[in-house]
């Protein structure tokens, strides 16, 4: 008769040289790397509400790992030296972006070269398998920087405000409107003018980060054939557009009918969930409706498959 074990705790997977190890390794890293984290990381998630979402990142890939760790302690540990060149590389980009270059953003995604490092020095090749998507996952929560992040708002303020101007007039008969680069200038039925600015924050790409985020954690939860998930990523992008527009748009509307303090503070806030969960039942949607796509039928035809009538 089998005998059935019971499950065994972290620390028992690991030998106590690998557990001090490792415990060395994270010392040195964090030594290193606690300038980066602190003003790069830290210091954006609290100030720049464009990347207020890192904060939940590591703790959703740190959920990731837990949620396969049986798939990672049931993994041979190989250690692998290819790791300790990733390790090299990478600090040599830390320390060239930090006292050369005088960049931020490298010395960040120097760290979690590291970390990939580290993982396929100390567990190998198959320990990576399982481990890779919590690494890289972790680079959604570096933020770009700001002269990127601003090159990018711009082509997502003219898709906004062109998309806007066209929808706009469904909702209010016998508005015009016409887009400039990022400004919609409008006459109402009434005769009264102006113009509406899309700014920066309305760009959309605090949507588009957060959303792509989203995305991402959902394609990879779950059992998924490889070309799903890749379906949903790209889904991203097209999601947080539509979500962003229908912001833009409503909150054009609010100034043409005169009801500016509907676009600002609470009822804003409101608007911003309300498409959030708009987004997350679309990507659920798309989820049901890739996984059924295909019904999958018996691969032969054998004893067990009904006979046809004669």
């Amino acid at each position: 008769m089998d005998h059935v074990v019971s499950p065994k705790s972290w620390g028992d997977y690991l030998e106590p040289v690998t557990r001090v190890r490792i415990l060395l390794v994270a010392v040195l890293v964090l030594g290193i790397y606690w300038g980066p984290l602190r003003h790069a990381l830290v210091a954006r998630w609290i100030s720049d509400a464009a990347w207020s979402h890192g904060w939940l990142i590591p703790v959703f890939s740190i959920y990731l790992l837990n949620s396969r760790r049986e798939d990672l302690f049931a993994a041979a540990a190989r250690p692998n030296y290819f790791g300790g060149l990733i390790m090299a590389l990478s600090l040599a980009l830390f320390f060239v972006s930090a006292w050369w270059w005088r960049m931020t953003y490298p010395q960040a995604v120097s760290l979690i070269g590291v970390v990939y490092g580290v993982t396929l020095l100390l567990g190998g090749w198959p320990v990576v398998r399982v481990a890779w998507f919590p690494i890289l996952f972790l680079m959604l929560a570096i933020p770009l920087p700001p002269q990127v992040y601003a090159e990018l708002t711009l082509p997502l303020r003219a898709f906004a405000s062109s998309a806007a101007t066209v929808i706009m007039p469904v909702f209010a008969p016998g508005l015009y409107t016409e887009a400039q680069a990022v400004i919609i200038d409008y006459v109402t039925s009434a005769g009264e003018q102006g113009h509406l600015n899309v700014e920066e924050a309305c760009s959309g790409m605090r949507t588009m980060m957060a959303f792509v985020t989203l995305g991402v954690a959902i394609a990879y939860v779950g059992e998924r054939p490889t070309w799903q998930r890749l379906v949903m990523v790209a889904a991203c992008v097209p999601i947080a557009l539509l979500c962003n527009t229908i912001r833009v748009t409503v909150t054009g509307l609010f100034h043409v009918f005169g009801r500016p303090d509907l676009a600002m503070g609470t009822p804003h806030q409101l608007l911003g969930i309300a498409l959030f969960a708009l987004a997350l039942g679309l990507f659920a949607l798309l989820g049901y409706v890739l996984g059924h796509l295909f019904v999958e039928g018996p691969e032969d035809y054998g004893a067990d498959a009904p006979t046809a009538a004669s």
